[in-house]
């Protein structure tokens, strides 16, 4: 993310130092090419953080130019990618909604815009529609299936490749079978909601999603396990924890 406040949500343990000072140790090495990964759409998101990106790649533009001219390497070059966040189940954004179509390209060619003000970076962003897909196939029920064979019958194949991707053939498939796409991806989940994935123990608890959620609403960063066990469940399989015991 752009900004400290957004990796904190996440509970992303990297700061601004810690990239500017590995780019740096890179550039002074010989390097000058660098890929910077985003995710766009997270939960709590601002346009402010999306600028942060911005302003994040600028500095990693000005450490490269931070090295004395003569022993800069050529070829410089900052590409910036940025995916669109997509809930997923097991994790404590299983409850958020995706950011609709519509506000995926908004953001997307906002940052565009300001990417376009800093020299020597390339932008590069995810399809939207394939995205919104992958957050129907995510939390989805069984009623996916149906979706699914549908589309295959129409046609649908290779759907990972931009250039196999059939939007609308998709959407066709969600009409033809009476299903709302949006019912998955765009609507916010209840805390007492029963999800399609709740009969699976995949050890962690829902109620430790649930507190590390009401976390990130608040940006507050959950501690690294080594530093004592932080209660998400794992503790009740005997050898899975190697901290826990």
């Amino acid at each position: 993310a752009g900004t400290q406040r957004l990796r904190d949500v996440i509970n992303k343990g990297v700061t601004e130092e810690d990239l500017i000072e590995k780019v740096s140790d890179a550039f002074q090495g010989g390097w000058s090419s660098v890929k910077l990964y985003f995710m766009m759409g997270l939960p709590t998101e601002t346009y402010e953080d999306l600028d942060g990106i911005a302003d994040l790649a600028r500095k990693v533009v000005n450490a490269y130019f931070a090295v004395p001219k003569d022993k800069r390497a050529k070829g410089f070059r900052v590409t910036c990618s940025a995916s669109v966040f997509v809930p997923k189940p097991f994790t404590p954004f299983q409850w958020e909604p995706q950011d609709s179509l519509a506000v995926v390209q908004d953001k997307q060619l906002h940052l565009r815009d300001a990417l376009r003000k800093v020299k020597g970076v390339n932008f590069n962003y995810h399809e939207s529609g394939l995205s919104y897909l992958e957050a129907c196939f995510a939390r989805g029920d069984r009623r996916m299936g149906e979706v699914l064979l549908k589309a295959f019958e129409k046609g649908c194949m290779l759907d990972g490749w931009t250039e196999h991707f059939k939007y609308d053939t998709w959407m066709e498939a969600f009409d033809e079978c009476g299903i709302d796409p949006a019912f998955y991806a765009y609507r916010r989940r209840e805390k007492d909601e029963i999800l399609p994935w709740d009969f699976i123990d995949s050890g962690i608890t829902k109620e430790f999603l649930w507190r590390e959620k009401e976390k990130a609403d608040r940006a507050e960063v959950t501690r690294d396990c080594r530093q004592g066990c932080n209660g998400c469940g794992l503790q009740r399989f005997k050898g899975v924890c190697s901290f826990c015991g």
